[in-house]
């Protein structure tokens, strides 16, 4: 024991802090192991030493003596006033109460007589001093009677205290020993126990086999479908096509028709104009606003897809109507862009949809069907071939695009390959929607002056392809088709 540094109290040595006021005390000094003494004063060693000696113990606990009872003090007499009847009774007082024996301490149950050259009993638990390593520390080789010698065939134990007996187990139920030699053979051949085999493994109860681990679900398999039926893929896509090329609208509207002798805008024509005259210019700046303006509004993507269909469909029929349906050579291949672009984009996100690739046929079928149908006697499409062949020069240009568009029809037909192979839809549909601004580039440059061009007359110079003009169909209203109906058709595939 030791007292505390603060309140001097009485403190186990090893304590650390004190228990009564907190306080942190200095560490005790280092003691050698089994010299320590417990919390009741005893050490390891001393308790041996005893043992050895066969004295008792140096400090026994007293018993405890209940201090004796003493005798009530007697009652005084009975006053005169008080009548004999009403007197109290008197006790006799209760004998002392002797402290109960205390019984002797048993002694040990002495070890048994071990016979020479015999071999350690069936479960002999051998001993260990008091300052052997624990069995996270590896302790020093030893040596002396009762170790392992080179020659030994078995530990001999020295016959342990009486206090540190032992301890019998029986021995276990199965084990062999020798040669077809029993215990008591060997013993009789002065050998022991003979030739000693290792003890017989005890008969366990049968090991269930652990079933193999599951795997977890195939993940991938979700992904891939993720990838095949995603999930509203044009949210923000869809947004950014109206802002750009709504404001790709205004512009075309805000550009100047000519320079010279003095500037002219299509807002002059809208206010100028006569009756069904002013529509195409204003429809021009109608649909861009609003593209511009339902961009920005918050609302679903179905409903801004749709809006956005029909602003397109309504810059596209307002002309038409305006000047006259066209012949169906004209305007099957039209309907078929219609259906061709919106199908490749909807091909290129919902990849095992089999309504995109059948609207993909579609749309092809509709814009090859002109170059196809025979005419006159002739197929168109050959026609267009022996034209590039035969015809001199930059003559060669026209049917040359028009052999171009249909080869990217026809090449738009990959989208039957298997998911989740995109067959480049994506690449061959924007191809479709910047097809006018092909063909707007390829003529300027045939007709050369590019820079008298422009200053002339900028509007049909620079933005004439975004809203289109006779014979092609504008960029702009063909990318608010696409990805308007790619919305209302991949909502419908989600």
């Amino acid at each position: 024991m030791k007292k505390c540094a603060s309140c001097t109290k009485d403190l186990p040595d090893a304590a650390l802090h004190c228990v009564f006021c907190g306080a942190k005390q200095p560490p005790a000094p280092a003691v050698q192991q089994g010299l320590a003494k417990t919390a009741f004063g005893y050490s390891a060693n001393e308790v041996l030493e005893q043992a050895r000696q066969g004295r008792p113990p140096a400090a026994q606990p007293a018993p405890y003596n209940p201090p004796p009872r003493t005798a009530p003090a007697p009652l005084p007499p009975n006053p005169p006033s008080m009548s004999p009847g009403l007197a109290p009774t008197l006790l006799p007082p209760p004998p002392p109460r002797s402290a109960p024996p205390v019984p002797a301490p048993m002694p040990p149950p002495a070890a048994p007589p071990q016979q020479p050259g015999a071999g350690p009993p069936g479960a002999y638990v051998p001993l260990s001093a008091a300052n052997a390593k624990t069995m996270f520390v590896q302790a020093p080789p030893q040596s002396g009677p009762g170790m392992l010698g080179p020659a030994a065939g078995y530990p001999q134990p020295v016959a342990p205290p009486s206090a540190m007996a032992p301890t019998l187990v029986p021995p276990p139920p199965q084990q062999t020993y020798g040669q077809g030699q029993g215990p008591m053979q060997g013993q009789a051949q002065g050998q022991g126990y003979g030739q000693m085999q290792p003890p017989m493994p005890a008969r366990q109860a049968p090991i269930m086999a652990i079933p193999a681990a599951q795997p977890p679900p195939y993940l991938s398999s979700q992904t891939a479908s993720r990838v095949i039926r995603p999930i509203d893929p044009w949210q923000d896509s869809l947004r950014a096509m109206m802002f750009l090329w709504g404001l790709a609208l205004i512009a075309a509207f805000v550009t100047p028709l000519a320079t010279s002798p003095s500037p002219q805008f299509l807002w002059t024509v809208v206010l100028d104009g006569a009756g069904t005259a002013r529509l195409p210019p204003l429809t021009i700046a109608a649909v861009g606003l609003l593209s511009v303006v339902l961009a920005v509004l918050p609302m679903s993507t179905a409903a801004r897809g749709l809006i956005a269909t029909v602003l397109a469909l309504a810059g596209i029929a307002v002309p038409i109507a305006l000047v006259g349906v066209p012949p169906w050579q004209g305007l099957v291949p039209l309907v078929g862009l219609l259906v061709l672009v919106p199908s490749l984009i909807v091909r290129s996100e919902y990849r095992g949809a089999m309504v995109a690739r059948l609207l993909v046929t579609a749309g092809v079928l509709a814009v090859l069907a002109p170059m196809l149908i025979p005419q006159n006697g002739a197929i168109p499409l050959v026609s267009t071939f022996k034209a590039l062949i035969d015809l001199p020069g930059s003559q060669k240009v026209a049917p040359a695009l028009t052999i171009g568009l249909a080869m990217i029809a026809v090449i738009s037909l990959l989208a039957w390959l298997p998911s989740p192979a995109t067959g480049a839809a994506k690449l061959w549909a924007w191809l479709l929607i910047l097809w006018s601004l092909v063909v707007h580039v390829t003529h300027l440059v045939l007709k050369g002056n590019i820079v008298d061009a422009i200053t002339g007359a900028p509007n049909e110079t620079l933005v004439s392809w975004v809203a289109g003009g006779a014979g092609t169909v504008g960029a702009a209203y063909l990318v608010l088709v696409g990805y308007g109906l790619a919305c209302a058709i991949g909502r419908q595939l989600e």
